[in-house]
């Protein structure tokens, strides 16, 4: 399995944007990849990643009929997949959202019938991510990102006021709201579009119309966008209206990918822009905490591919030499590296 990706390691906001590919977009990438073997394509704040069954010319070639494909490249891409399940790979070690995400785009690619030849991989990558949160402490502490964006919002507004939250109907928008709601003080309203106020904070949060976004912004102090819309969705223009006609501080959070907040927004008297990157700071306080989850991570990382490893080579025997002798069928057990060793060796002699 290989990847192509793009993340908040080596591409700004603005360059990850041009990789935030839609519904649509996958969907056509999916279609693409279905005569060559497996693809998932992975899109989050801070990444897009696309695993692919194939040479990466081929997939650079299928991926081009479709969208820009990423520049980065992961050959045998195993060991980055199970690292990103464990949040090892997130701005925030440990963050819980990433395993929801890996296991939604690995379903969606699954449901679109394109996971050939990856189905074993991701199963064990997810397997992996829950193991390493049960068996370590490294999802202590804020440990995603929509905590970190609710306590800074609460850290604006010491003193209670207006949040206005755009969308938060998916699985990370429902975060968001549920975190802004622990905190006493806010008054908090959620946009609606297709999808009402999640379940779980309906008694937290008011909803009000998407189209009337711009009148709420005059009460409001805090705005958090989530949206996955291609479009801006507050215009400088039309914002820097708002601030004039009805002054007073005002936080913006833009977690959104592309962004939903004009960058101009952020140059405006009285407003505060805090976009997904600028989370970097904090991520790497909470990291410094988890030094020693972070490790024991890593070894439980390793203990997972050693064990997909050692499956992947018990199938090639079996294709070759046929069912494994129960000496062997023991060593797996006992021992995965040294079987690994054992049957590369006899698969070896073979040839």
């Amino acid at each position: 399995m290989n990847c192509l990706f793009v993340d908040f390691h080596g591409a700004s906001a603005a360059e990850r944007s041009k990789y935030a590919y839609s519904r649509l977009t996958r969907a056509a990438l999916y279609e693409g990849f279905r005569a060559v073997g497996g693809c998932v394509v992975l899109v989050t704040c801070n990444r897009s990643e696309i695993y692919f069954d194939c040479s990466r010319e081929c997939a650079e070639a299928i991926i081009m009929r479709a969208a820009l494909p990423p520049a980065r490249f992961y050959l045998g891409a195993e060991e980055h997949l199970f690292s990103l399940a464990a949040g090892l790979c997130s701005m925030l070690a440990g963050e819980d959202e990433i395993l929801g995400q890996v296991r939604d785009a690995y379903e969606e690619a699954r449901a679109a019938g394109v996971t050939k030849g990856l189905d074993d991989i991701f199963q064990a990558a997810i397997a992996c991510g829950k193991d390493v949160r049960t068996r370590t402490k490294i999802s202590s502490f804020a440990c995603s990102i929509s905590t970190l964006a609710a306590n800074e919002t609460a850290h604006f507004l010491r003193e209670g006021g207006n949040v206005l939250v755009v969308g938060g109907t998916g699985k990370f928008g429902s975060a968001v709201l549920k975190n802004l709601a622990s905190h006493k003080g806010l008054k908090i309203f959620a946009a609606e579009r297709s999808h009402g106020v999640p379940e779980t904070v309906k008694g937290d949060v008011l909803p009000f119309s998407y189209e009337e976004r711009y009148r709420y912004l005059e009460t409001a102090d805090a705005v958090v966008c989530t949206t996955a819309s291609p479009h801006t969705v507050f215009d400088g223009a039309r914002t820097a209206e708002v601030s004039e006609k009805f002054p007073r501080k005002r936080l913006f959070i833009d977690l959104a990918m592309p962004p939903d907040v004009d960058s101009a927004v952020g140059m405006l008297d009285g407003c505060m822009l805090i976009g997904i990157d600028d989370f970097a700071l904090r991520a790497r306080e909470n990291n410094e905490k988890k030094r020693a989850a972070i490790g024991d991570a890593r070894l439980i990382v390793e203990e997972h591919l050693l064990e997909l490893r050692a499956a992947q080579a018990a199938r090639r025997y079996l294709l070759q030499l046929g069912a494994l002798p129960p000496s062997l069928a023991a060593l797996r057990k006992t021992d995965p590296s040294a079987f690994l060793a054992e049957v590369s060796e006899r698969i070896g002699e073979k040839r």
